[in-house]
């Protein structure tokens, strides 16, 4: 079995060193590198300091341009009678977190809370803050003070210092020939701006405008400014070129793509526009969120349009079904790229494939997104096969699992990937997905150090949901899924946590050599979540023979409208305070475990 490193108390010590000496967590997304303390480091700290003892605001900069900087915190050991935080800048009173506008997912969160058939869920708590309408090349201080019901302070941080950035200098597509009415295939012009864009400069989408576009590709220390729309051409032929050639039965290039070698660094992509994949005939809407005609392999010739002609040209290839379907773009493609925000505004949609995917690199915040899939086959939010990430004030209501994160498969990825690792996850809401947060099915490298709280879930298929199967190899481990609310767990199989070795994927294409060790999940903690309303058994745990999960804890969980819990191949594990309704009977089925205790 794959030996995973035991490292919990190393990270709380390690993260107790970094704060004691106060090293400014900043990340730069226009500059050629990270400080030493980088997003991942942020992440790794987060997670450490989720069992902290402190009762001290650990305060980092999340992200910052030329008129805004983002602030988030962790939680102080004690925090239960904390309401809200309250944001001084310059030694003044500027808001808080609960007043903060520039989440995309506030809106959202505030109208689950004002149903009152929600009056029982848990409440979460916003910790993070984007301070607007500063002036560029500007130094500001912060202090954020927790405090109760009454205004009372009970916990404030230490004070923070960033600077603002410079002015971008501008690249407008416009300029450079694109249309922007919606059927000029401007990819040539786009592709101009960004060649031409110089280190830190801005290309921009204005607003008012539809670009239709092939794969464009990005450069280093460069900002993706999008106001306005791309749209990405339903010719499958516009994803490959001579500069970026896409081998026979490969995956297409995806609609906007940076691949990077160690030089590649810094790349943001925000606005308060729209990138839309083209990829499927949309239905209808749902809260102001699109909903895609039916799509599968099924129907994609009837449904699809980017789809549909991706995968006619692959069968037209002498593909197989199956392996035509694998070829089709995702949205956005990231490899080997370190330092990536993404957000501000922005909205995803409607991909032919997955929405973004990154890999081999670090560093990445999605901040302040709209990723808006459903029921897009395979569209996943994001596929996270790197270390280091941040994810807030986002909504996800996507066609597959919104935020998955993927290591491999087999026994050379086992042995030769890196983990994926440090993410933090909060103040986001999840409305439609197979599930909000996802360790596998690719799991061979390892999994680990992830802190996710303080999100509210209205639709999904789970909450945490863990999943691999024998020959995959790996696991995942060290995960807290925390302070969060949970309503209607109902798309996919409709089960809120899940931990299974079971899963199985029709869809995948391509052989490995199995690893010899089953996968297994540990070190799991699962605390203060309501859950009201699921289509199956509120918690899954189905381990192997030769691969039992071991060492996961529910603490304080209430269970509403829900099946009970089916346990098997489970060992060294407990469920305190953990309840279902009266309405469910015999709610503990378990099989094939050892020390395991409920309530």
């Amino acid at each position: 079995m794959i030996k995973f490193k035991e490292k919990t108390k190393v990270l709380i010590a390690a993260a107790t060193v970094l704060m004691c000496t106060y090293n400014l967590n900043t990340y730069d997304a226009n500059a050629a590198s990270t400080s030493s303390s980088t997003i991942s480091s942020i992440a790794a700290s987060a997670v450490a300091d989720s069992t902290t003892t402190s009762n001290t605001l650990q305060v980092s900069v999340i992200a910052h341009d030329n008129n805004t900087i983002s602030l988030a915190w962790q939680k102080p050991a004690n925090y239960s009678n904390i309401t809200d935080y309250k944001v001084y800048m310059n030694g003044s009173l500027i808001g808080s977190a609960n007043d903060n506008n520039n989440s995309q997912a506030k809106k959202f969160i505030d109208n689950f809370y004002k149903d009152s058939s929600n009056s029982s869920a848990v409440k979460i708590n916003m910790h993070n803050y984007v301070a607007t309408g500063l002036t560029s090349n500007t130094s500001y201080s912060f202090v954020i003070k927790g405090v109760d019901s009454k205004g009372n302070v009970l916990t404030q941080s230490d004070g923070i210092t960033q600077s603002t950035d410079a002015d971008p200098k501008v690249f407008d597509v416009t300029k450079y020939g694109a249309v922007g009415d919606g059927t000029t295939i401007d990819t040539k012009a786009i592709q101009a701006a960004i060649d031409a864009c110089t280190t830190g400069g801005e290309v921009l989408i204005p607003a008012g405008k539809i670009f239709k576009t092939g794969a464009i590709w990005l450069r280093d220390n460069m900002i993706l400014r999008v106001d306005g729309e791309i749209l990405g051409s339903e010719n499958a032929k516009d994803y490959s070129s001579a500069e970026h050639p896409v081998a026979s039965g490969s995956k297409n290039n995806a609609l906007i793509n940076a691949t990077g070698t160690s030089s590649v660094q810094s790349l943001k992509i925000v606005g308060t526009g729209t990138i839309d994949g083209n990829g499927w005939k949309q239905s209808s809407s749902q809260n102001g969120l699109p909903i895609s005609a039916k799509s599968s392999i099924s129907t994609v010739t009837q449904n699809g349009i980017l789809a549909a002609n991706e995968y006619k040209a692959g069968v037209q290839a002498g593909l197989s079904s199956t392996a035509a379907y694998a070829t089709r773009s995702n949205l956005i493609s990231l490899n080997k790229v370190n330092n990536v925000y993404i957000g501000d505004g922005l909205s995803l949609q409607n991909p032919s494939f997955h929405t973004i995917g990154t890999g081999n690199g670090s560093n990445v915040v999605i901040n302040g997104a709209l990723v808006r899939t459903f029921d897009c086959n395979n569209a996943d939010g994001l596929n996270f096969s790197s270390q280091g990430l941040i994810v807030m004030n986002s909504v996800f209501d996507t066609g597959d699992d919104d935020i998955n994160f993927a290591a491999g498969r087999g026994l050379a990825d086992e042995k030769n990937r890196s983990e994926v690792k440090n993410i933090w996850i909060f103040n986001n809401y999840f409305a439609h997905g197979h599930g909000a947060v996802v360790a596998g099915s690719y799991t061979a490298a390892g999994i680990d150090d992830i802190l996710a709280e303080d999100n509210v879930l209205n639709g999904t298929g789970s909450g945490l949901r863990c999943k691999s199967a024998k020959g995959v190899g790996g696991g995942a481990q060290d995960i807290t899924f925390r302070d969060s609310a949970l309503k209607n767990i109902t798309d996919g199989q409709g089960q809120p946590f899940i931990f299974t070795s079971a899963y199985s994927d029709s869809g995948s294409v391509g052989s490995f050599t199995a690893a010899p060790d089953s996968p297994v999940f540990k070190h799991i903690f699962v605390n203060n979540c309501s859950v009201n309303g699921s289509k199956s058994n509120g918690i899954l745990v189905a381990g192997l023979s030769d691969g039992i999960h071991s060492d996961i804890h529910f603490s304080n969980i209430a269970f509403t409208g829900t099946l009970g819990a089916s346990i098997d191949y489970m060992s060294n594990s407990s469920f305190k305070n953990v309840t279902f309704d009266k309405k469910t009977s015999n709610p503990w089925t378990i099989t094939h475990s050892t020390n395991v205790t409920t309530n």
